[in-house]
Formats: C-alpha cells, sequence, structure tokens
C-alpha cells in the first residue's frame, strides 16, 4: 500500500445482536461510507491488515468525482436526510440491506436500471433468499427505497424494483398469543426478563419502543410515548392488572426495562432472550413479539374500545384498526367478545 497512512476518525462502527446470542460488527470507512470490515465479538474490533488497506483505497476513492454507479447513489442514500432521519433500528436495518445491493450491484452503471433486463438481475439476487422470504421482501423493500430516492433526484430514470412481487405472504391474522402460552414462556425466563415480556402483552409496545421506555412517560392512568418507528405519540391506558405489574419492576434506571445488571435492554438482545424461552417452553412455535401487538388490540376490542380509541392508543394512523379489523385481530376473539357483549344486555 502506497502513500500516506489513511485517517481513522471517520470509522464508523455498527453492532448487531444475531438470532445465536452473538454479537457481530459492521465496520465502514465512514457514516454512509463503504464496509470495509466485519468481526464477531462483544468488543470494538481492532483493523485488520486488510481493513486499513481497503480503508485507504475507499478514502483515495472518496477524493475523485462521484462516480455513475450503484455504489455512488447508495453511498449517497446512506448521508441523505432522508436516511439519517429514520429511527436507529430501522437504520440499522436498512444499512444492512443497502450493503448487499451495494455489494451486488455496486459496480453497475446507473443507465443499466433502465433496461427492462435489469428487473431479472434483481428478481435474481432476490431468489438468493427463497427460503427466508422475509429477508428477500426486506431486500427488495430497501433496493427500491434507494432506487426511489435516486428517482426523485435524477440519478436514474426507472425504478425496477417498485412493484416486485414478495415471496413473503404473511397474513398474521389470527397469530395472537393465549393467556397460557404467555405464562408458559414466561416461565422460562428470568424474572426481569419475564416482567419485560408481560409488560409487552398488557401495553402493546412494538420491542424498539418496550426497551426505550422511560419511567417518567408511566403515570398511574396511561403511558404516553412517542413511537421510534414512526414518531406518532401512544396513549396507553394502563389497567388494573398492568399496574400491578409496573409495581414489581425495580426502579434502578431511568428505563423500565432493564438487563439483571440494571443496564438498558437492547431491542434484538430483547428478541433473542424471548424466542429461546419460546423454543424452549415447546409451545406458541412461530409467534414473535410484534404479534404481542395483535394480541393487545384484540383485548382492547374485548373491553370494547372504539376503533378511533385503539388506532391513538396503538400509535397507528386514523381508520387503521378499522381496515385491518377482519385481518390483522383475530377474527375468533371478536366473534366471542361480540357473544359475550350480546350476554350482557
Amino acid at each position: 500500500m502506497a502513500g500516506n497512512a489513511p485517517e481513522l476518525k471517520d470509522l464508523h462502527f455498527v453492532k448487531y445482536r444475531r438470532k445465536d446470542g452473538r454479537q457481530r460488527w459492521y465496520v465502514y470507512a465512514w457514516r454512509g461510507g463503504p464496509k470495509i470490515m466485519e468481526a464477531i465479538g462483544e468488543r470494538k474490533p481492532a483493523l485488520t491488515p486488510e481493513a486499513v488497506a481497503a480503508l485507504y483505497e475507499a478514502q483515495k476513492e472518496r477524493t475523485l468525482p462521484p462516480a455513475d454507479d450503484f455504489a455512488a447513489l447508495a453511498t449517497a442514500y446512506l448521508a441523505s436526510p432522508e436516511y439519517l432521519s429514520l429511527a436507529d433500528e430501522t437504520r440499522r436495518n436498512y444499512r444492512r440491506w443497502v450493503d448487499a445491493a451495494r455489494d451486488r450491484f455496486g459496480t453497475a452503471r446507473l443507465r443499466l436500471f433502465s433496461d427492462p433486463r435489469m428487473r431479472g438481475e434483481i428478481l435474481e439476487w432476490r431468489d438468493k433468499w427463497a427460503n427466508a422470504p422475509r429477508q428477500s421482501h426486506y431486500a427488495i423493500q430497501v433496493l427500491a427505497r434507494v432506487l426511489a430516492w435516486g428517482l426523485q433526484r435524477g440519478w436514474v430514470m426507472h425504478n425496477p424494483a417498485a412493484s416486485m412481487p414478495s415471496l413473503y405472504k404473511a397474513d398474521r391474522a389470527d397469530i395472537i398469543w393465549t393467556d397460557d402460552e404467555i405464562e408458559a414462556v414466561a416461565a422460562k425466563m428470568k424474572p426481569h426478563v419475564a416482567r419485560a415480556f408481560r409488560l409487552a402483552a398488557l401495553t402493546g409496545l412494538a420491542r424498539g419502543d418496550l426497551v426505550s421506555l422511560r419511567w417518567d412517560q408511566v403515570s398511574d392512568l396511561y403511558i404516553e410515548r412517542a413511537r421510534n418507528k414512526t414518531g406518532t405519540v401512544q396513549v396507553i391506558p394502563v389497567f388494573d392488572e398492568t399496574r400491578a405489574l409496573l409495581a414489581e419492576f425495580p426502579k434502578t434506571a431511568t428505563t423500565v426495562v432493564t438487563t439483571a445488571n440494571g443496564k438498558p435492554f437492547t431491542a434484538d438482545g430483547f428478541s433473542t432472550v424471548m424466542l429461546k424461552a419460546r423454543d424452549a417452553a415447546k409451545v406458541a412455535k412461530g409467534k414473535t413479539l410484534h404479534d404481542l401487538r395483535g394480541t393487545f388490540a384484540t383485548k382492547l376490542m374485548q373491553r370494547d374500545f372504539a376503533d378511533r380509541d385503539i388506532d391513538e392508543i396503538m400509535g397507528w394512523e386514523t381508520g387503521k384498526s378499522a381496515r385491518i379489523r377482519r385481518r390483522y385481530i383475530s377474527r375468533k376473539a371478536v366473534v366471542i367478545a361480540a357473544v359475550e357483549r350480546f350476554r350482557r344486555k
């Protein structure tokens, strides 16, 4: 490697907790720049000689005029306000798939995205995850987002990833957690994790919102906070059972949910622990933390909450609960609740 040593001050490290519990590090030449290294471990990794060489080349190319290829477009998108304003977890997920797209299409000239044959190339790339349809869906979603950003700014003339068919056909209409399943999984957890898991079921908070919930957002009657993903303010009622559960949480940190050491949980870390407990309990196969949102919405309907109130509580836009009542919320539970209301009359 010739020339001056590369500057290290702009290095950008991103950590991601894998499903197996191990922590993976992604190292970038700078925020929004190319990836130069990956590593696994709890500590921030030191650069390998290969990473230093890659950093040197990246910094050289940074001073060159913008290239007319997808890599340049991806780099520009990662430095854009549209990307930087995303919630932290969304930004981390997008970054992984932008990097995957850049690895595949980085050297492709932007004019090629107007060629009809490029759609076939993208489909072939999507099919790499044919055995993991949800990942293939995310890959196309993020690629389409990058190209749509470039289309608005004149980088490309067409977006061949737009309206691309998805391999992921998710219909979670009746996938709700039963009370018995929640307790069976909680029984396989350590007490501090079980409390957080039950709180998710009693509040419908998304995992990122759950682990970042602060005590100053909790009152005796309601929880009020903005969703990390959308910024929409949620006002969640605190029922008697929710209040009783919150009383079990030690107030040792600013956040309600903490690890055994009193540190904040990460969303990925909490998901990993939950999935291990679910598998150990051998119940609720395929059910996720996100399905607890549908479970909570179902319980609100059973308590005779109006659609507009459910919208506010769940942080949905006005009218969403009415539109998805028959798709997202358990049909069986709604019918049972209707029968119970009839009996009370």
